[in-house]
């Protein structure tokens, strides 16, 4: 399952509204993302397409990975907070693309 696919079978479950997390970002606390152990999770389940969406941002704004990757986690102290902020950055960039789906129909 896609991230999209997860973020629309959340809000279709009333576990939270897209638009939330796009407005608001993910460190308010979304259910299933809160916690370590979640993200990590989340993050092993979705490894390729979070690290292919950071690919895809870096060469869109003339970065290296690694420079993205570093934008996007700054100041973590384990792989397991890095894991949880590039989860966090790619719901909401998901969330973003969605909702400008919305507007836009």
């Amino acid at each position: 399952m896609s991230i999209r696919d997860w973020l629309l079978q959340q809000e279709k479950e009333e576990v939270f509204l897209i638009q939330d997390i796009s407005k608001h970002g993910c460190d308010g606390g979304f259910a299933g993302i809160i916690y370590y152990n979640e993200t990590v999770k989340f993050h092993d389940d979705h490894q390729k397409e979070i690290w292919d969406l950071l690919y895809e941002y870096a060469e869109n704004e003339g970065l290296t990975l690694m420079d993205k990757v570093a934008q996007v986690s700054k100041d973590v102290g384990s792989l397991t907070q890095l894991k949880n902020q590039l989860v966090w950055w790619a719901v909401e960039v998901r969330a973003h693309d969605i909702c400008e789906e919305r507007e836009a129909a």
